[in-house]
């Protein structure tokens, strides 16, 4: 899964690279945290109630010059994202707690809107490849096999939009990720996930 997630970011560059030698191009790490919590709708359950629970992200980005203001960012990254739900079932009280951790690579426009010579204001906005690497599920009680097999799918699809500011070598921005597909395997259960993400950025490359 991790050389498919390199294998698109290498391909999208090389698509791209005659814009990118004429216009500007940065390559840099990335870091942040998530607050993520997964929906989910089963109408054998009652009271479902969802609680965002915090994670974490670790990756690489680049920026590509398009026109303009206007960049293409793609980026790759490790993520972990958890959630609590909680629900009833027959008056009977239940908790579980999701894990979920991917290699994500999202393929961001970037629109620079304020340009100034301290700082820069800028929006994201695109989708988001997840490619699952491993999940965890521990439930409060067991509920049956059914429910306790239940798995994420192997790749899922998200959108993202937000906001950054840009200061020397550094970029701080906050973003509002939504599910897409439904993510379970099982027709018995419908989950969708939404996500706040914080992140720090340093540029090593830029021209």
């Amino acid at each position: 899964m991790k050389k498919t997630a390199l294998i698109l970011v290498a391909l999208l560059s090389l698509a791209v690279l005659p814009s990118a030698a004429q216009n500007s191009f940065q390559l840099g790490l990335k870091t942040g945290f998530n607050s993520t919590s997964f929906d989910t709708k089963n109408y054998s359950f009652d009271q479902i109630k969802e609680d965002y629970k915090g994670g974490y992200m670790l990756g690489a980005y680049s920026r590509i010059g398009l026109l303009g203001n206007l960049s293409l960012q793609p980026e790759l990254y490790y993520s972990k994202k958890s959630s609590r739900n909680d629900f009833n079932i027959l008056g009977q009280q239940y908790n579980q707690t999701l894990s979920y951790y991917s290699w994500d690579i999202p393929i961001l426009a970037h629109l620079k809107v304020l340009d100034l010579k301290v700082f820069n204001l800028y929006g994201l906005a695109g989708p988001v490849a997840s490619f699952r690497v491993n999940e965890n599920s521990s439930l409060s009680q067991q509920i049956g096999e059914q429910w306790q097999n239940d798995r994420f799918r192997n790749h899922n699809w998200n959108f993202q939009l937000g906001a950054g500011l840009e200061v020397m070598r550094f970029n701080l921005d906050f973003r509002y990720e939504w599910g897409l597909n439904d993510m379970s395997r099982t027709s018995d259960f419908e989950t969708k996930s939404k996500a706040l993400l914080f992140s720090l950025s340093y540029r090593l490359i830029g021209f």
